[in-house]
């Protein structure tokens, strides 16, 4: 039996990103791969909101964790001072892979499912001691969704870099480097639609310009040697540093050609749309989600009903077809799950998940009555305009 892929990432992908998987490999430094990664380059750079001219897309194999050491290592020096907001999982993971390189590490740490308010990060950053400053848009592991834009509104008046995690937001969740993001960073599995295995990101001019006043702290994460790649590639010559995943990079342009075709403008609605339905028959059934108020559109972090086994639950949703994600947080790790809701999700796969929700909770002995938590969602989709 076919099952329904509903977790975070890697996501269910469409059937011409599937095929260009199946398609012979090509030599890594031919015309015909060099044209399709430089199409590449330039899809990544628009669907981040920047400008070949100004600013660097990259492409690395790897996963979105090797982003995150990308996006960051290369604009610090064992003296620099950062301030990490952490909403979750991945703001600890931050914390985590600063400590390897300078002990300078400061957080910002709202309660559990709330996101942070900018005027916190605007009293830190007024002190103008941090170098580099990072954000999770959406963290994976509570739903919770950042303000960006109103975060970068305060950070592009320092000289603080903002890097931004939109591991779980890019080509599902509005994001524009013209807000003031100096790096910004994904995984090709979330809501580009592309099989894992590809970290994906920009650099812009501020954050390359301080990147030439350091010394490297790495060498397969050295954007120096990655830029070389990307520009090469752009001015249709190609380049070398590591060999690149043929197949990954045709299957991701594929998909980005998918993103730029649809539009992003009604991409982010549709997303939108879909959250707006998932989260209504969440509710329909007496359920509780973690974020409390700043919801993402590519996830779903769903508090389980109170003596619910985590595990046998997700056993019956995966037997009802459709598989979820277990919790990460390890403070309530087994008393929630977690949906994802992103790429070429529509209302099928939304009536499909509410429904497999519901005969789960019934399994478990939660009073629930069946089609309760679709007429909710029914009615999301009718109404949302």
């Amino acid at each position: 039996m076919r099952k329904l892929l509903m977790i975070p990432g890697p996501i269910e992908y469409e059937s011409n990103v599937l095929n260009a998987m199946s398609i012979p490999t090509i030599s890594h430094s031919s015309k015909e791969f060099v044209s399709i990664y430089k199409e590449a380059l330039q899809n990544i750079t628009s669907i981040f909101g920047s400008s070949t001219s100004e600013g660097l897309p990259f492409i690395i194999s790897g996963s979105g964790t090797l982003g995150m050491e990308v996006a960051t290592v290369n604009f610090i020096s064992k003296d620099s001072k950062v301030l990490v907001v952490n909403t979750g999982y991945f703001g600890d993971r931050f914390v985590d892979l600063f400590s390897r390189f300078t002990d300078k590490v400061e957080q910002i740490k709202p309660p559990l499912g709330q996101a942070v308010e900018p005027v916190r990060i605007k009293e830190k950053l007024d002190t103008n001691e941090y170098d580099l400053m990072t954000v999770t848009h959406v963290d994976t592991s509570t739903g919770v969704r950042n303000n960006v834009k109103e975060i970068a509104e305060v950070s592009k008046k320092t000289d603080t870099l903002l890097v931004v995690d939109g591991v779980c937001s890019v080509g599902g969740e509005n994001l524009d480097m013209k807000w003031g993001i100096d790096v910004a960073f994904t995984a090709s599995q979330k809501a580009l639609g592309a099989p894992p295995g590809l970290a994906v990101g920009v650099a812009e001019k501020r954050a390359l310009n301080r990147m030439g006043k350091l010394k490297p702290n790495s060498f397969f994460s050295d954007l120096r040697k990655w830029e070389a790649v990307s520009r090469g590639v752009l001015e249709s010559k190609g380049g070398y540093f590591g060999t690149p995943n043929v197949n990954l990079i045709t299957a991701l342009n594929v998909s980005l050609g998918n993103i730029m075709s649809e539009g992003l403008e009604l991409r982010l609605k549709r997303h939108e749309k879909m959250a707006s339905a998932i989260r209504a028959g969440i509710k329909g059934m007496g359920l509780e989600l973690i974020a409390k108020k700043d919801h993402a559109n590519t996830i779903s972090a769903v508090y389980l009903p109170n003596g619910t086994d985590s595990k046998k639950f997700l056993s019956d949703t995966e037997t009802n077809g459709v598989v979820f994600a277990s919790g990460l947080m390890k403070e309530i790790a087994g008393r929630y799950f977690r949906i994802g809701h992103m790429g070429s999700i529509s209302s099928s796969e939304v009536m499909i998940t509410i429904g497999a929700i519901e005969r789960a909770l019934k399994l478990s002995g939660y009073e629930v009555d069946p089609g309760t938590g679709l007429a909710a969602s029914q009615d999301s989709l009718l109404r949302f305009s």
